[in-house]
């Protein structure tokens, strides 16, 4: 008997998350009442068009993401795409002075990758191990610098009258060329590579005449930066109005430049976090001590990586990016991040009265659709794309962590499905979000596909009359990033605003679309699956 009771016990949370789970799907309990005193019901499935076509985006807008990309990234289909950040620094104090006789010690500029313990953590000594591939994309070293920026960002729009933000977009070394405004160099590596090793700070310890472990940090770019250029640049303007507050700091000390360029064709790309604690530039100094003759006390004087602070992308592509047939939709579809391309998805094809215009602007399909409200009782709604085998890299690694992203594009709002998927996941994007919005899988045959699961978001349409929006698709580096960014010179466009997963991806895919010239069974469709009463 006790055994009975243990194996219930265990069964018990799994069948709860389950019934949990479908307590919360609403609709399932209402839709269809008028058939639920039918003994007899039939379980069957019915495709519809989901017509699918190429956005090409214009430059989108890069102030104001949540992370930013820095490197050359040489995608195997796309082509290349060089990843620059410019960002303002703001000081963390703003001091009347640095003391009697001050000398700058050291300057260190410090970065930390986005960074998770890795799965052979902690290594024979006991230390932690680390692992940042999911931020980093290639891997060849670039050249790297950091530069001081002469060129003022601005908060607000001076055409606006100062009452609206000041848009920066992807394209912005074109329109502006950074590289026109560089004062000065600040940092410089030939040979640029990410590390995933943590950083082992020492300190000399005189009675042992050995330097001694102090701390250690996480991953991250760190390194040493002149002291004569920081003496020059904040030393030596203590107690004057440049250093002594943030209007005044930001118009005399104007920003940095991240700028990577390419050493081969190939290179690596990073994923950075510049608002992040520990991202900064520090300038410890040393000053005469007021209490001990004779003896010297140390300060500190931190700058960080706040302010405006934009991407740009400088991008050289293989392929002509182009809006598609809104009609037939196309034969392959276009997902690329950045700067790039993405799909518009149109539920129920767009044929109205068998090609004759009846003026209701509604496709034959959805009517058709619309008139099964009483008689269906839907289980389950997917779309689901095939990815090109042609594209197919060599590394058959390459798109093993792609992700897609959908979401209306009349609102700019994930759809209902993203929100009551169970598997949401901040501290893991890579397995945030499956039951909606699915994983790349490949099956015996080798065919690779993306199942998005919309099943909300067509029982809102037919039991709620909800508007049936278009809907986008793009490629993501992270399904938890659904800020929206705005597309440049896109007001009158169905694509205004795209997620900054999107705009944050260096990759790219290709999938199959909607057009006849695609097999049947690999064309994208709207595959729905529903319960109605026999007859």
């Amino acid at each position: 008997m006790k055994k009975i009771f243990k194996a219930l016990k265990l069964t018990g949370i799994p069948m709860l998350f389950v019934i949990v789970f479908i307590s919360c799907d609403k609709d399932y309990n209402t839709i269809g009442s008028d058939i639920i005193g039918n003994k007899n019901f039939i379980t069957a499935n019915a495709t519809f068009s989901a017509t699918s076509y190429n956005k090409k985006l214009n430059p989108v807008r890069t102030n104001g993401l949540p992370s930013n990309l820095l490197g050359v990234n040489n995608d195997p289909v796309y082509g290349s795409t060089i990843a620059n950040i410019v960002t303002q620094v703001l000081p963390t104090s703003y001091p009347d002075s640095f003391g009697e006789n001050a000398i700058v010690d050291s300057v260190i500029l410090s970065i930390p990758y986005y960074n998770k313990v890795a799965a052979d953590s902690p290594d024979e000594n006991g230390n932690t191990v680390y692992s940042i591939s999911d931020s980093l994309y290639g891997d060849k070293p670039i050249k790297l610098s950091v530069n001081q920026s002469n060129y003022f960002l601005r908060t607000f729009d001076p055409d606006s009258e100062f009452d609206a933000p000041q848009y920066y977009y992807s394209n912005a070394n074109t329109t502006i060329n950074f590289d026109n405004h560089i004062e000065a160099l600040i940092y410089e590596n030939e040979s640029f590579f990410p590390s995933s090793s943590d950083i082992v700070l020492t300190k000399f310890n005189e009675d042992t005449q050995e330097y001694e472990e102090t701390e250690r940090l996480s991953p991250r770019l760190r390194d040493t930066l002149s002291t004569a250029f920081w003496t020059t640049l904040i030393l030596d303007k203590a107690g004057q109005p440049e250093i002594s507050n943030s209007n005044n700091f930001l118009n005399y000390f104007r920003g940095v430049y991240f700028k990577a360029e390419t050493i081969t064709p190939d290179g690596n790309m990073i994923l950075l976090n510049l608002g992040a604690s520990g991202a900064n530039i520090t300038m410890y100094y040393s000053f005469d001590s007021e209490v001990l003759e004779d003896e010297r006390d140390i300060g500190e004087y931190q700058m960080l990586f706040s302010g405006v602070r934009l991407n740009t992308f400088d991008n050289n592509y293989d392929i002509t990016l182009t809006d598609g047939d809104e009609v037939l939709g196309d034969k392959e579809l276009y997902l690329k991040g950045g700067e790039g391309s993405m799909a518009i998805i149109d539920l129920f094809g767009n044929i109205d009265n068998d090609g004759i215009d009846d003026g209701d602007g509604i496709s034959d399909e959805l009517e058709d659709f619309q008139n099964k409200k009483d008689k269906w009782l839907i289980n389950e709604a997917n779309l689901i794309f095939y990815e090109d085998e042609a594209m197919y890299s060599p590394n058959e690694d390459f798109h093993k962590y792609d992700r897609v992203y959908i979401y209306d594009l009349k609102n700019n709002i994930p759809l209902v499905d993203y929100f009551f998927d169970p598997t949401a996941n901040d501290a893991n994007p890579f397995n945030s979000n499956i039951f909606h919005l699915g994983q790349r899988f490949v099956d015996e045959n080798g065919a690779a596909r993306f199942k998005i699961r919309i099943t909300e978001h067509i029982k809102r349409i037919l039991n709620q009359d909800s508007t049936n929006t278009k809907l986008g698709l793009v490629i993501s580096t992270n399904v938890n990033s659904i800020q929206n960014l705005k597309v440049f010179d896109s007001d009158d466009e169905p694509v205004t605003l795209v997620p900054s997963g999107a705009v944050l991806s260096p990759k790219g895919t290709i999938l199959l679309g909607s057009n006849p010239n695609v097999p049947e069974d690999k064309r994208v469709q709207l595959e729905i699956f529903y319960t109605e009463p026999e007859n």
